[in-house]
C-alpha cells in the first residue's frame, strides 16, 4: 500500500498521469481491504486522507471532472478529523487548486480562507504563505488585479527558496500569466523561463505542459512581428507533453489557446479539426471554466 501510494505520487509529479492512476487505484483498492482490520487506525486514516487529495489530482488532469470533484469534498469531511498538517494538504494540494482549475472562484475562495483560518491556528508557516500566496491569486482573478497581484508577489518573495516546490508551481504559472494581463510581459516570460529549467532540471514533468501553454499566451501578448509563429510552436509542444501525459485536462487548455490563434489567423477548419475532438473526449465537467470556453469557441467555428 504504501509503496504504490509513493509510486502514485512520484508519477504524478514526474508527469505520468496514466500511472499515477494505476498505483493511485491499486492503494486505494489495498486500504478498503484494511479498512476491515481494527488495528492501527490512525495509520490507515491519515493513509487514506493522503492518497484520496492525490487521487483528486490525477483525476482532474485526466479529465474526469466530476470525480475529481466529488473526492475533493469527500476529502475536506475526512480531512477536518485528521492531523493539522494533513488538513493542510487536503486544502492546498486538493482542494485549492482544483476549485481554482474549475473556474469556481467562489469554492476557491471559501478553500483559501479555511486554510488561512486553519494556519492561523495551527501555526504552519509554509502552508500559511501559500494560502496568503493563493487567497491573493483568487482575488487577481476575479476583481482586482492589482490587489492580487501584491498579494502573490509579496507572499512569494516571503517564501524565499520554499516557492520553488511543487506546490508553488500553480502559483508561481498563474503569477505569470496575470503579469501578462497587467502588462509586465517580459517579468511574466522571466518567471516561466525560470520555472521550466527548473522542471526539467529535476524531471518534475506535471505542469511543463501548462508552462508551455503560459509562455505561448505571454509571447502573443508580446506582440513581435513572429509571435504568432512562435507561440505556434510552443502550444504545439504543449499540446505534445500533455497527450504523452494522458493530462486531458492540459490538452485541452492547450488546443484552445491554439484553436484561437488559428481563428484569428483564419484557420477556423484548422482550429475545428483540433479542438472538436479532444473536447469530445470529456464525459463530465461541462459547466467548468475551461469545458465552456471550449464550447464557446466551437460554437464560434461553425
Amino acid at each position: 500500500m504504501m509503496a504504490d501510494r509513493l509510486l502514485a505520487t512520484a508519477q504524478h509529479y514526474f508527469g505520468d498521469q496514466r500511472e499515477a492512476r494505476h498505483h493511485i487505484d491499486r492503494a486505494l483498492d489495498q486500504l478498503a481491504a484494511l479498512a476491515l482490520q481494527p488495528q492501527i487506525v490512525r495509520v490507515r486514516f491519515d493513509m487514506r486522507i493522503s492518497t484520496h487529495y492525490f487521487q483528486a489530482r490525477i483525476l482532474w488532469l485526466q479529465g474526469f471532472v466530476e470525480q475529481a470533484l466529488r473526492v475533493v469534498d469527500r476529502n475536506i469531511e475526512e480531512g477536518a478529523a485528521g492531523q493539522a498538517l494533513s488538513f493542510c494538504s487536503v486544502l492546498g494540494q486538493g482542494a485549492c487548486p482544483i476549485a481554482f482549475w474549475a473556474g469556481d472562484l467562489d469554492a476557491a475562495e471559501r478553500y483559501g480562507a479555511m486554510l488561512l483560518d486553519h494556519t492561523e491556528r495551527h501555526p504552519i508557516r509554509l502552508w500559511h504563505i501559500w494560502a496568503r500566496c493563493f487567497n491573493g491569486l483568487v482575488i487577481a482573478k476575479r476583481d482586482d488585479l492589482g490587489a492580487g497581484l501584491q498579494a502573490l508577489r509579496g507572499g512569494l518573495e516571503q517564501a524565499g527558496d520554499a516557492r520553488y516546490l511543487p506546490r508553488f508551481l500553480l502559483l508561481l504559472g498563474e503569477l505569470a500569466a496575470c503579469l501578462g494581463q497587467a502588462g509586465e510581459v517580459a517579468p511574466g516570460l522571466a518567471i516561466v523561463e525560470d520555472m521550466l529549467a527548473r522542471c526539467e532540471a529535476r524531471d518534475e514533468g506535471w505542469y511543463i505542459a501548462e508552462l508551455f501553454r503560459i509562455r505561448g499566451e505571454l509571447i502573443l501578448l508580446e506582440g513581435t512581428a513572429d509571435a504568432a509563429a512562435v507561440a505556434e510552436q510552443h502550444f504545439r509542444r504543449a499540446l505534445d507533453l500533455a497527450r504523452r501525459q494522458d493530462a486531458l485536462f492540459w490538452e485541452l487548455r492547450t488546443a484552445t489557446s491554439l484553436a484561437r490563434l488559428w481563428l484569428d489567423l483564419g484557420r477556423a477548419e484548422e482550429a475545428r479539426a483540433l479542438l472538436s475532438p479532444i473536447y469530445s473526449r470529456f464525459t463530465e465537467g461541462f459547466a467548468t471554466a475551461d469545458l465552456q470556453q471550449a464550447k464557446m469557441l466551437l460554437e464560434q467555428l461553425t
